[in-house]
Order: C-alpha cells, then structure tokens, then sequence
C-alpha cells in the first residue's frame, strides 16, 4: 500500500468554484465530496483495467479483482487543494491468472512459480487453492500470489500523475448538473442539506 500526496492545481480549482459562485458553499461542497468519490471509482476502475491487461489475468477478473483494488482520496485538514491517496493492492487469488494451474510433484506450479505443499481443493462448489503450512494435513491456508513492485510502481506512476486531472473533471461536472437540476435550482430542504452534510468527511 502507499500514502502519497497530491497536489490539485488551485488556481483551476478556484477557477472552477468562482463558475458557480451562486452555488452556496454548502452545495460546493457536497460537489467536491462527490468528486471525491467519483474519482475514487474512477481511479479502481482504471487500476484494475491495467491490472488485467499487464498482469495477463483471465477474462472475467473484472469483478472479482475490484473487491480487492483499494484507493482513497482525502482532503488535508489545512488545504483542500491538498489530497492524501492511499492506494492499496491485495494479493490475488492464483485463479485469476491466465495459463492456470500446473499440478507437480509436491506441489503447484502458478506462473512459473513452485509452491510447496500446494494443492487445488473444491469448497462450496468452487476451486480454491491451498496450502499445507507443514508436512501434516492440516492446518492449510489458502494461498495467494503476491503483486510484484513493479506492477504497484506503474499504477502509481501512470495512474497517480491522472487524479487531479480526474477530479477536476468530475467536481465541474457535479457542479453543472446541480445548476441545471431543478432539484437543485428550487433549493434543497434544510432538512435534506443537514442530512447530506453527515455523510461527508469535514474538509
């Protein structure tokens, strides 16, 4: 996992507010929560993406893969220009791979790799690879493939350099569909803000 710090350009995020200045500062900033949120998705979404197409992992890892692709964006307590990303990758499940599963002589062959006391095992109706921790039959974990640094470096480096960019585009987006919602033209209820409001991280 990694802790990194982004820096959104003020000048275009000032540049983006100053579009909507009749908007209430109440309303900007459910905007820029939901921005956040937007490119959070957007962020898993492309990670996984290059994920499977680097990784060579099987058709279908889409869904499965995203449970386990974390990334979050928060906003520095002292400038909301300022965004701490945290982005995390868990280790895969060896099925996920392309080229599958190589059975050998005390154990598993997967990508190439030899893992000891390894073994394929149906659970609920679907394979799960395990592995004994010692010579006996039990105890087993199920065994998972780590993700190389490299792979962790290029999401960083090539994804990373896109979020603010990302974001700015989904804050002025949200911004312009308030202003053209009659929703949002008629005003929200006090009640409606108020309850809005709890749900979002102070910034």
């Amino acid at each position: 996992m990694s802790d990194l710090y982004m820096q959104l350009d003020e000048a275009q995020l000032n540049h983006i507010v100053g579009l909507f200045a009749d908007l209430s500062p109440r309303i900007i900033r459910l905007a820029f929560h939901r921005a956040q949120r937007r490119t959070e998705g957007s962020v898993r979404q492309q990670a996984v993406r290059m994920m499977q197409q680097r990784l060579q992992l099987a058709s279908g890892a889409q869904k499965r893969l995203r449970k386990r692709v974390q990334a979050h964006l928060k906003p520095s307590a002292a400038d909301a220009s300022e965004m701490k990303y945290w982005f995390g990758l868990n280790d895969l499940d060896p099925a996920l791979f392309r080229g599958g599963i190589r059975r050998v002589k005390g154990g598993l062959m997967i990508r190439g790799a030899y893992y000891e006391r390894a073994f394929v095992a149906v659970l609920h109706g679907k394979k799960k690879v395990m592995q004994r921790v010692g010579k006996a039959a039990y105890p087993v974990v199920s065994l998972t493939v780590p993700i190389s640094d490299e792979m962790t470096t290029a999401l960083e480096d090539e994804l990373f350099e896109r979020i603010p960019d990302i974001f700015l585009r989904h804050f002025e987006t949200d911004l312009r569909g308030r202003v053209t919602s009659d929703a949002w033209k008629t005003g929200w209820s006090e009640k409606n803000l108020a309850a809005a409001e709890k749900n979002i991280q102070v910034w």
